[in-house]
């Protein structure tokens, strides 16, 4: 089912660094190519692991938005504002240098990319951040550049994350848990269970 959906969106898989090889998908004059595909997930990864302004303005469309709830619940410490979950988190290659250039070099490493003729890139990360490693997923929307180094900018980003593990690493949060796995303060004070249904309909 899983392979019936990508093919259907057509989705072309690669793979980066050390996840298993996939077969690559051919494209024409037009395309995206795989590697320019892996060029631009590599050139997002470097806007975090060691970012720099030159990078973001040579990566970045003036006109760049990031949207992203778990970027905003960092910004917020979990709390209901400043800034509103739903909305634009960086409504600019500007106002995303402001916020991202006053950020420390964050663990990045892709763990899987996938990619379509004309963007999206998509990956799949981990952070490996202590105590716990954190995990999520960004889609790239690109445009075509003819004027500079990069054949394609990033101007769309939608980026989730597990952004409470995050703050626990912060430090913003601090866990209470019981050693059984179950939470030891849920809704009015009692420890909440997880199971599945036995039956999905």
């Amino acid at each position: 089912m899983r392979s019936t959906i990508i093919a259907a969106a057509a989705f072309a898989v690669g793979a980066l660094a050390t996840p298993t090889l996939l077969t690559k998908r051919g494209c024409n004059d037009t395309c995206m190519t795989f590697d320019q595909a892996t060029t631009v997930a590599n050139n997002f990864k470097s806007l975090i692991s060691a970012y720099s302004n030159a990078s973001a303005e040579e990566y970045l469309t003036v006109d760049f938005n990031d949207y992203s709830d778990s970027v905003t619940t960092l910004i917020d410490s979990g709390c209901t504002g400043p800034q509103p979950l739903g909305a634009v988190t960086f409504d600019s290659r500007e106002s995303f240098e402001a916020g991202q250039g006053n950020q420390p070099n964050i663990p990045f490493e892709i763990l899987n990319m996938w990619y379509a003729c004309t963007g999206p890139v998509v990956i799949r990360w981990r952070s490996a951040q202590t105590p716990n490693i954190v995990t999520g997923n960004i889609v790239m929307e690109t445009e075509r550049d003819t004027t500079g180094s990069e054949p394609w900018l990033i101007k769309t980003v939608y980026s989730e994350f597990n952004s409470g593990d995050w703050l626990v690493n912060l430090g913003v949060f601090v866990p209470n848990c019981t050693a059984s796995g179950n939470a030891a303060s849920g809704p009015v004070g009692k420890k909440v269970k997880r199971s599945l249904p036995v039956r999905m309909m």
